[in-house]
């Protein structure tokens, strides 16, 4: 394996960047849609978005991670993805 950078495509602005630098959402048979976390290790067909308001808000109102899932994604998710935003806001801040 090369260890190169491995590039993912967001599903709201259809940018490709370093799959680290994106959020990964999951459809789970078991558990339905989840978010990848540190201590996620989850298999399941998977969509991507880039940690912005912008494009989390587009991706809710355009049901973009609704068709890259192929499934329903709850309102949870989408909330949890806004909380996830703020904290990594508040975390950025603080290290200043």
């Amino acid at each position: 394996m090369s260890g190169g950078v491995v590039l993912r495509r967001c599903v709201s602005c259809r940018e490709r960047r370093d799959r680290r630098l994106l959020w990964r959402i999951i459809r789970q048979s078991s558990d339905g849609v989840v978010l990848d976390g540190a201590t996620t290790k989850a298999m399941g067909r998977s969509a991507y978005v880039c940690p912005s308001s912008r494009c989390i808000e587009d991706a809710r109102r355009r049901k973009r991670l609704q068709r890259a899932l192929r499934c329903q994604v709850s309102d949870s998710i989408y909330a949890a993805l806004v909380e996830r935003l703020s904290e990594s806001h508040a975390a950025a801040s603080e290290a200043r």
